[in-house]
């Protein structure tokens, strides 16, 4: 079974299924796929469906009104921590538990820092370091200078269970398509499989033909021949 890319480039859910494989995409079905959005509404409006005015959900849908650091607060509780700059090391603030941030964060940050380092920003958390329980910051995370298009990515699942022939017979790199986070945006990338990455699974480096700011380690990247996903991995560096 092959995981095609919906018609609605801004609805398309495969950055998010891209973990799926065969015993799982052997019994699932996505009967609005071929549809955009607004075919979707006018049908909804047609059927009388309860749903067909109700907005579309954003974040984590499923929480409804909660909100989402109050959702983890009540099942994580809160540990706090320091917060330093990636630079420097220096002491910049406190965190109230590194669940409540991700990688790439600035909304939210600034809070949680001192007086004195607030007014510095913006800040981008950068870093979690789970044993010492240190978040760290940068105000340079998405300085013109990095270049920003290179990373690796480890624990590869491919959709159809094995790795693209064009990867495995080709020791260098293969030109494919690449998402680094959901919505629209798609990067044509030159991609090639590596002997030992981080995360298990295998892994591969992966070289973008332009600049993505927004790169983050932990964040899915999920690889496209056109309209076919592939599968995907989990970005392990900073591609700095």
């Amino acid at each position: 079974m092959q995981l095609l890319r919906a018609v609605d480039d801004h609805k398309d859910q495969t950055y998010f299924l891209s973990q799926l494989a065969q015993p799982a995409l052997a019994h699932a079905l996505f009967p609005v796929g071929g549809y955009a959005k607004a075919e979707v509404r006018a049908l909804a409006e047609r059927h009388r469906l309860p749903t067909m005015k109700r907005k579309d959900s954003q974040g984590i849908c499923f929480l409804g009104q909660l909100d989402y650091d109050a959702f983890l607060r009540a099942h994580l509780g809160e540990a706090p921590g320091e917060i330093r700059e990636h630079e420097s090391g220096a002491l910049i603030g406190e965190h109230k538990g590194l669940w409540f941030h991700t990688i790439g964060q600035r909304k939210g940050l600034g809070p949680h820092l001192h007086n004195a380092h607030a007014a510095r920003g913006p800040w981008h958390v950068t870093r979690k370091e789970i044993g010492s329980n240190v978040l760290y910051a940068s105000r340079d995370y998405t300085s013109a200078d990095k270049p920003r298009d290179t990373f690796s990515v480890g624990g590869l699942n491919w959709v159809s269970g094995a790795p693209p022939e064009t990867l495995l017979r080709s020791g260098d790199e293969v030109k494919l398509q690449v998402k680094v986070r959901h919505g629209a945006a798609i990067h044509d990338a030159a991609v090639a499989l590596a002997t030992t990455t981080p995360g298990g699974g295998g892994g591969a480096r992966v070289r973008l033909a332009d600049r993505d700011k927004g790169l983050a380690p932990g964040q899915f990247a999920a690889f496209y021949d056109g309209e076919v996903c592939l599968g995907s991995g989990v970005i392990t560096d900073e591609g700095l």
